[in-house]
């Protein structure tokens, strides 16, 4: 350990940026604009006029507006009961950060995104005024400034960056906080700095579970080095009261931590097990995972991450402005006026605590991940705050201190490279944002793509299912239940949640559950994409595809067939009938009409009715009584109601009609039964009801049963 100068000590001609705190804000201030700019233009250019792909971003924005959409209706106290809910698998915060961002500025997707660069502006304030601080220059907080404006994370093309709404990257700016905080409190010695630690942890940890084993772990650690330290330089009294506070103030924050966080963590720990310890840990899903990222061996393992971190998330522009930056420093160093520092009074350990810290905070999440066999390139940047602070950290602990002895041109030194790199980090998210995406070259897929999402989106709302099943006979980020539930609330506010049939999963499943899921689902998309892929799915598939393809077309109704650039896709709805004619979730005794298409009743002439029934208030079992208006006068049908436990079963018969001309056919039913609710609270409700809403609505080939 160096001996280094008191904090006071501060030479302030060797200081070239201006010194006032004015500058320094309109600078971050400027910065932060500039930032909204390029992201506003970049989603709007970019992101805003196609449906969002990968399957996490549309699982956490289906959940966002639902819970949105609960606040709207229920109160803010939906909010409390989200977040003391069980099933949150991978944190609980998510979702209501992002449904308050939708309340408080309005609109879809948009709001949510905002969440995650109001994460991203937290880090650069923070990276700024620590290395400030940290460092007693503030050459060192442009430095640090700029090396997170180098990464790559941010712009990640495979996701997880701004503009995919999911935990990663609102984890990534966190965890950078968090390692400023421990920066701040200069380890762990200043008491309210370390409580402060744990307020951002425990935000951390309830936006990603997963992260209380990287804090845990990183902590348990540096108490351990401190401890050996400790014990190794006992005779220096100084020395081992410090590392005696830092493990007090350590634990202090622990403790902290772990109390609020852990209660949380129970009462989510069957989702948390289903998810980590039987989806991660012991399910064969995660030998899929690695082996779609090509990993195969032990080597493969251990060199994902580092690899990953290297060229995804940091990136050339990140290592050279790093060189740039220690290169700068030990300049400085060479060019001191004496070879002697001035001498101190004791020894200071901080700057090799910084550092091992920062190695520390990145080793961590790398050991954690590492051990993970499931694999994804999204998660590593995590550890791209930590790694720009042992940048800066390194360029520090080898300049020259600031000292009246410092030379003017090592001054000038590091002030030019703090001009350099600040203007490197901003140059790379300049030509990051002016570049089109990879999806922008398939924009005419991507808009066929929206098409098809309104397309299943308004055929459910025009049938009245609101959790519509689907099925889809490929797996990727654009074809499945999200993106058209998502569609659905962005465009019309309607919170239609389909619900994944067939194709939910990669290891996919034998044909009889595969023919039981299709015959359970509202709509299925077939497609002429060749069903090959790591994916044991599609080797299932493949051995059975032409009989789902053959059940769909004798059962189901192609709605819409969209010939992409590469391939076609069919869409396929189940045969239904609209009704109208209801009142507030029940049959009255005024009946209800059913409407479908002539061609769709001609192949399907069997409609059945299914739903609730109180049978204990109805005086018998009602007839039903079915009529076709036509130019003629009505023309009846056969029709029956049959009690069928607490349910009941409707059947109208119209394969012995000759049906009326005209594109649409309207079926009316009257009923000779029902009652009038007397029971306490039902106010003014004097409706003579007959049985519940139908829950479904069946148009068959035949009587189920027959032959």
């Amino acid at each position: 350990m160096r001996p280094t100068p008191p904090s006071h000590v501060h030479s302030a001609k060797n200081e070239m940026l201006p010194e006032k705190n004015r500058f320094n804000r309109t600078v971050l201030l400027g910065l932060i604009v500039l930032e909204a700019l390029l992201f506003t233009s970049f989603y709007t250019r970019e992101v805003a006029w196609y449906p969002p792909d990968n399957f996490d971003q549309a699982s956490y924005l289906i959940e966002t507006y639902r819970l949105q959409e609960r606040v709207f209706a229920h109160g803010l106290g939906q909010l409390w009961k989200v977040f003391w809910s069980r099933g949150h698998a991978a944190g609980v915060l998510f979702p209501i950060e992002g449904a308050l961002a939708g309340i408080i500025i309005g609109g879809t997707r948009w709001p949510q995104l905002c969440v995650l660069f109001l994460g991203f502006c937290g880090l650069q304030i923070a990276a700024f005024t620590t290395a400030r601080a940290a460092w007693q220059r503030r050459v060192y907080g442009y430095i640090a400034l700029g090396l997170i404006l180098s990464e790559t994370t941010l712009w990640f093309l495979d996701g997880g960056g701004l503009f995919d709404f999911r935990i990663d990257f609102l984890a990534y700016c966190l965890y950078g906080v968090w390692a400023c905080t421990v920066l701040r409190s200069q380890l762990f010695l200043h008491r309210y700095w370390s409580l402060g630690c744990a307020l951002i942890g425990i935000f951390l940890v309830l936006n990603r579970f997963v992260t209380l084993t990287y804090l845990l772990g990183v902590s348990a650690g540096f108490g351990l080095f401190c401890g050996v330290v400790a014990i190794f330089w006992r005779r220096d009294a100084d020395l081992v009261s410090r590392m005696q506070q830092r493990l007090i103030n350590l634990g202090l924050s622990t403790a902290s931590l772990t109390v609020v966080v852990v209660p949380v963590l129970l009462n989510n720990w069957r989702a948390i097990e289903g998810y980590y310890v039987l989806g991660h840990a012991v399910g064969e899903e995660k030998y899929v995972r690695a082996a779609v990222l090509g990993i195969k061996d032990l080597q493969g393992h251990l060199s994902f991450y580092p690899n990953s971190i290297a060229q995804h998330h940091l990136g050339s522009v990140f290592f050279g402005t790093s060189a740039i930056a220690i290169c700068c420093g030990l300049a400085t160093r060479i060019l001191r006026r004496s070879p002697r520092e001035e001498p101190v009074a004791r020894h200071d350990e901080t700057f090799f605590l910084q550092i091992i810290f920062l190695v520390g905070a990145i080793i961590g999440p790398l050991v954690v991940l590492t051990v993970d066999i499931s694999k994804s390139a999204v998660v590593g940047g995590i550890v791209g705050g930590p790694a720009a602070l042992l940048v800066v950290a390194v360029t520090a602990s080898v300049a020259s201190r600031p000292s009246p002895r410092e030379s003017v041109l090592g001054g000038r030194i590091l002030a030019g490279c703090a001009v350099a790199v600040f203007a490197f980090g901003l140059y790379n998210q300049l030509s990051q944002a002016s570049r089109h995406w990879p999806a922008y070259a398939h924009r005419q897929d991507l808009k066929l793509l929206d098409e098809l999402d309104k397309s299943l989106a308004d055929l459910a709302s025009e049938y009245g299912w609101t959790h519509p099943g689907i099925s889809y006979d490929v797996i990727t980020g654009w074809l499945n239940a999200g993106p058209p539930t998502i569609s659905a609330f962005e465009q019309s506010r309607q919170l239609i949640e389909f619900q994944p049939m067939l194709g939910n999963g990669v290891l996919g499943v034998d044909r009889a559950k595969a023919m039981s899921l299709l015959k359970q689902s509202d709509f299925a998309i077939f497609t002429t994409l060749p069903k090959k892929g790591v994916y044991p799915f599609y080797a299932l598939i493949a051995s059975y595809w032409e009989d789902l393809k053959a059940w769909a077309d004798d059962n189901m109704v192609i709605a819409r067939i969209v010939p992409f650039s590469s391939f076609t896709a069919t869409l396929y709805v189940r045969p239904t009938a609209r009704i109208s004619g209801l009142s507030g979730g029940w049959i009255t005794s005024h009946g209800l009409s059913l409407q479908t298409t002539r061609s769709v009743l001609e192949r399907f002439p069997i409609i059945r009715l299914t739903g609730a029934a109180d049978y204990s208030r109805l005086t018998k079992l009602p007839s039903v009584e079915a009529s076709i208006e036509t130019e003629k006068g009505l023309l009846h049908t056969p029709a029956s109601f049959n009690r069928v436990g607490g349910n009941y079963e409707i059947a109208v018969d119209t394969s012995s009609l000759r049906l009326p001309p005209g594109d649409s056919v309207d079926i009316r039913l009257d009923f000779d039964s029902f009652f009038v609710r007397e029971a306490e609270g039902t106010g003014n409700d004097v409706r003579e009801l007959v049985v519940k809403t139908p829950t479904l609505v069946q148009l068959l080939h035949q009587q189920p049963g027959s032959a």
